[in-house]
């Protein structure tokens, strides 16, 4: 009988264990990790994805992060309105690069990062701050900064 319950301890240390990095892990990775969208947030960021033609392009827009989700669904619309106001001739808007650090999302209520405009030929660099409202899943306002040469 003693036997029983040192074999029951000894096949459960590794189960324990394992729960247990399991448990840190998901703890860790949401201290360091993005921000969670909003229930409403993360509602308009899938049926914008289930809206492209592709599937390969459905695909790859699903395993981006937050920060790109947010910024190719939520901001990008209201960058373009707000920069072809502020500068006339404006055709296309691009947030963040491929390089991930060009993007910051701080909450579901900011999104901040580096942005590229281009008028013509030409290509002109900004930092923004995209305001989100996390209740309807929208962007409230673009801020953009423009840096010198």
């Amino acid at each position: 009988m003693l036997h029983a319950p040192t074999a029951v301890v000894r096949f459960s240390l590794p189960l324990l264990a394992v729960l247990a990095l399991s448990a840190w892990t998901r703890a860790a990775d949401e201290t360091v990790g993005e921000p969670q969208l909003s229930a409403a947030q993360t509602k308009v960021v899938e049926e914008q994805i289930a809206g492209l033609k592709s599937a390969e392009g459905r695909q790859l827009a699903s395993k981006w992060s937050n920060a790109k989700k947010v910024a190719e669904v939520m901001c990008q619309p209201l960058a373009l309105e707000t920069l072809r106001a502020r500068v006339p001739g404006t055709d296309r808007v691009f947030l963040g690069t491929e390089d991930q650090g060009t993007l910051t999302l701080s909450s579901n209520r900011l999104l901040s990062g580096r942005g590229e405009l281009r008028l013509g030929n030409d290509w002109r660099e900004f930092l923004f701050d995209c305001h989100l409202d996390p209740d309807t899943g929208k962007a409230t306002a673009f801020r953009v900064t423009f840096e010198e040469r």
